[in-house]
């Protein structure tokens, strides 16, 4: 079943500028067909259509289509539509097919440009009040290290001398331990916490364990409202509609778990 949805898939990409040119035992394939596949493709990939300069990448999608064709003409040759493993199939599938239906009929009205307009500026107002950390950290791999670079820190050492030397992160090593500004969320969840808990010019006293091993963290500074360079409204409208558009399917699938009590208990 995966596989055939992958070659569903791949054949939405197909044109009427090349229909013609596709041939199932010895008659065109439905432009229709084509046209549909293409416009479920589009929904899901909207970055797509790029692909089809490539006459190569144009061949291979008729390929799927026709392949598609083929596997359904030998079905109905077969009546496997009558057979009992096409019913238990199909059993397997229709809350495939009904979500579709479902999310389809949920999100027929389109986004807004007004709706787009106002999340763009709320993205804005928030993106003025996104606070800022300037942060230094000492990565190490084990925990005896991370204490007695605590240590040492306790007694008055200075902290990017202690980061150029022991330190394991070789980006920040070099600059004593220096990682610029951030609002966090480029970091994992066990340093971003962290740095919230501190104050400006202090570091964790205790070692901060990650993925990546112990990190003793430094705040240098926090701001507020720096994070303003966001690309202009042109260049995020397309992002911010299908943003929206996921948004509204989400909240539909929601409403439904609520409605029917999914639960684990």
């Amino acid at each position: 079943m995966k596989k055939l949805n992958l070659v569903i898939l791949a054949a939405a990409f197909a044109t009427s500028s090349f229909a013609e040119t596709l041939y199932v035992n010895g008659k065109p394939v439905d432009q229709k067909i084509i046209d549909q596949a293409m416009s479920q493709f589009k929904k899901s990939s909207p970055m797509a259509a790029e692909q089809m300069n490539n006459p190569q990448f144009k061949k291979q999608l008729l390929q799927s289509v026709g392949m598609q064709q083929a596997i359904l003409a030998e079905g109905n040759g077969q009546n496997l539509d009558k057979s009992p493993a096409y019913k238990e199939k199909l059993e397997e599938v229709k809350p495939m097919i009904y979500a579709q239906i479902l999310q389809e009929k949920a999100t027929s009205s389109e986004v807004s440009d007004a709706d787009v307009k106002a999340k763009y500026e709320d993205m804005k107002k928030q993106a003025t009040n996104q606070k800022q950390y300037n942060v230094s950290h000492i990565l190490v791999k084990d925990k005896k290290t991370a204490d007695d670079i605590e240590a040492q820190l306790k007694k008055g050492a200075n902290f990017a001398e202690l980061a150029k030397k022991y330190s394991i992160d070789p980006g920040s090593k070099v600059k004593g331990g220096e990682l610029g500004w951030s609002d966090g969320s480029n970091y994992v969840p066990e340093f971003t916490n962290a740095i919230k808990t501190l104050q400006k010019g202090k570091y964790t006293t205790t070692p901060v364990k990650s993925q990546f091993g112990f990190h003793i963290i430094k705040l240098n500074d926090v701001k507020t409202g720096a994070n303003t360079n966001i690309p202009e409204f042109d260049k995020m409208k397309d992002q911010i509609r299908q943003q929206l558009q996921s948004e509204k399917t989400r909240a539909f699938f929601d409403s439904l778990k609520n409605k029917y009590k999914v639960e684990v208990k």
